[in-house]
């Protein structure tokens, strides 16, 4: 057997066995406890030294259980736009139409190629229309499939999504309702590190992606394998008959607490906030999930019978079934039910029915026999009825919080919101929970319940952090900026909102000065970069200001606030040729933007073109009168 080093947590003595020692590096640690976690341990594979060698790899060795996962939802979940990968209809029947924003949007092939044409109809004429090439697919269409498309690195969602249940396209989730982005919203790692295998980023970024995968793979639940691989390779390694193979996470042999962790890292759809220092890609098999991140959700005063469609972990943790049993060290987990190597669709009802008997062989139902005959004794059909989720329209998923079922009029609604809870966290630090009111107020909701809820747990603290935050979300921002900080510790998000702040009160230089900060720590945040070069426009800073338009428009040539900032410079700058040239793109991106018909009506102005001028003015106080003064639109055409 290849050496190893073992640390034990309880002693912290070093047991060397003998022979070479083939990770003198890696601390490979067992716990002593008698308990539940006396299966925790350090891998080998959760060091930096263990790098991600891909499915194909795995399935060198692995053939039997690759053949029959690549048929998963989680082996479909990603992959390059295609005919065999949608699940979709096509045609000119299946469009869809976004009354808020007034924008049709028609999804089809040219010459094997995926694209989502957005248009405007005035009297049954076209007066907008843009095309975007679809790059990938994201679902297994079991439930649905979403696109995706790249650009410079960076990935993007589109704004409308086949719902295989009900076969039909719609809005993607959070587009509906007036929300719709169009093709703006831009991806990050936390997102694509659930639906995909594991990504690698540009240095510095979260939104930078230098490789992505094709779906789901073996190591995002065995982790790492290039240990693995080398040491097979070499002939060496443990019996996994008798021991635990440290190169490699094998999800059975972890305790309950880190299969709920694994599964949930993922099957668990709340707000996921970050430790200080911690990246989503930090996650690794077999560590603890609240190391990394804690996930948030809001509880309710009695039963909560709603839910999102990925919550599935804590509501099986709600069950009796998996509270009593882990108490009674059954090791109830999601793999009880669940073989993550084959598919749902490939699971006869009989498997999951058997993981019921296994506890309720004695207690017979007491479901009417009529009743039973029609559910065809199936256990989950009645006690994991399947419901529509909140957040995703058209899906019916199982609700996997097992209970016995009460009828409709008794199902208690939702009462009264009293505060959130960490769902991987029993006791979490008062810190983080802070954050998690502030954020979530920030990303979810903006019920004032969370604004509150933070302030009163702000109030007598020293968190000059999360009291910047507080004191910006809630627009006093004279306060946020009055906040002793020690800049070397902020991320690249407070150095914003610091300068935001700033900027807010019209303070050009601070704001400046922080959002260069924030961009040198990050420069790949298109949010970031757009309002500092904002600010070096209020300076009248036009060349550095041309300087850092240039490097952004390289990196979002499709970010409509961005190019239009471009031209704006130009304008400013009195190079109108080059501003003509990106004005029509910016109209393209941004029909509806007032800045955009802002910087024509300045563009017309300062080449003297009356008509135009006098077109855009129209349009613009038509919908914003504030926006300029007819006094000021008078002064122009007097100077023309």
């Amino acid at each position: 057997m290849a050496s190893q080093v073992f640390i034990n947590r309880a002693s912290s003595k070093v047991a060397i066995f003998s022979g070479l020692l083939l990770f003198i590096a890696i601390s490979i640690a067992y716990t002593s406890c008698t308990d539940s976690l006396s299966k925790d341990m350090v891998y080998a594979n959760h060091s930096d030294a263990a790098k991600y060698v891909g499915m194909a790899t795995c399935a060198s060795c692995h053939e039997d259980k690759h053949s029959t996962f690549i048929h998963t939802g989680m082996g479909l979940s990603f992959d390059t736009a295609s005919h065999s990968k949608s699940s979709a209809v096509f045609g000119l029947e299946h469009q869809v139409y976004d009354s808020f924003k007034d924008l049709h949007y028609f999804p089809f092939w040219k010459e094997d190629k995926l694209y989502v044409r957005e248009y405007r109809l005035i009297d049954g004429d076209t007066s907008h229309k843009l095309e975007v090439q679809i790059n990938h697919i994201v679902g297994s269409g079991q439930h649905t499939n979403s696109h995706l498309f790249t650009e410079q690195g960076f990935i993007y969602q589109a704004p409308i999504t086949f719902y295989v249940q009900e076969q039909k396209w719609d809005l993607a989730p959070g587009f509906e309702n007036g929300n719709n982005s169009r093709f703006s919203r831009i991806l990050n790692s936390e997102c694509i590190s659930c639906h995909n295998s594991m990504p690698k980023l540009a240095e510095k970024s979260d939104f930078k992606f230098t490789e992505i995968g094709n779906g789901i793979d073996c190591e995002r639940c065995h982790g790492p394998g290039s240990l693995h691989v080398d040491q097979r390779a070499k002939g060496e390694g443990v019996d996994v008959k008798t021991e635990i193979d440290p190169t490699i996470v094998n999800p059975r042999k972890l305790s309950w607490e880190r299969q709920i962790d694994l599964c949930q890292r993922c099957h668990l759809q709340g707000l996921n906030v970050l430790k200080d220092g911690k990246k989503f890609t930090d996650f690794k098999p077999g560590m603890k999930l609240s190391d990394i991140f804690e996930i948030y959700l809001p509880e309710y005063e009695g039963e909560n019978a709603s839910f999102d469609m990925a919550n599935h972990s804590q509501r099986f943790q709600m069950s009796e079934c998996f509270i009593q049993g882990n108490k009674e060290k059954l090791d109830f987990t999601c793999i009880s039910c669940h073989n993550p190597h084959v598919s749902v669709k490939m699971t006869g009802t009989e498997v999951y029915n058997t993981a019921c008997k296994n506890c309720h062989q004695v207690n017979k139902c007491k479901e009417d026999i009529q009743v039973l005959t029609k559910a065809e004794n199936n256990c989950v059909s009645c006690h994991m009825p399947p419901s529509g989720s909140e957040d995703i329209p058209h899906v019916s998923v199982h609700d996997h919080y097992i209970r016995v079922p009460k009828p409709a009029g008794e199902v208690a609604k939702r009462q009264k919101l009293v505060g959130l809870y960490a769902v991987n966290n029993a006791i979490p630090d008062e810190e983080t929970e802070i954050r998690a009111y502030l954020e979530y107020w920030e990303k979810f909701d903006k019920n004032p319940f969370y604004l509150r809820k933070a302030k009163e747990k702000l109030t007598g603290k020293d968190y000059p952090r999360l009291w910047l935050k507080y004191y910006y979300l809630t627009e006093e921002y004279a306060k946020a900026t009055q906040q002793k900080l020690d800049l070397d510790i902020l991320s690249s998000w407070e150095l914003f909102i610091l300068g935001e702040s700033y900027g807010k009160q019209k303070s050009w230089s601070q704001a400046t000065f922080y959002l260069q900060k924030a961009w040198d720590m990050d420069p790949t945040v298109p949010s970031i970069g757009k309002q500092l070069l904002k600010y070096r426009i209020e300076q009248g800073d036009l060349k550095r200001g041309a300087t850092l338009a240039t490097d952004l428009v390289a990196q979002f040539p499709r970010n409509g606030n961005i190019l239009n900032l471009k031209s704006k410079v130009f304008v400013m700058s009195g190079k109108y040729t080059e501003a003509k040239a990106l004005m029509q793109k910016c109209l393209e991106l941004e029909p509806d933007n007032i800045d955009v018909w802002g910087t024509h009506l300045n563009y017309y102005a300062g080449v003297r073109d009356k008509p135009q001028f006098i077109y855009w003015a129209k349009k613009i106080r038509q919908k914003s009168p504030e926006y300029v003064s007819l006094a000021v639109i008078e002064d122009l055409l007097d100077k023309m």
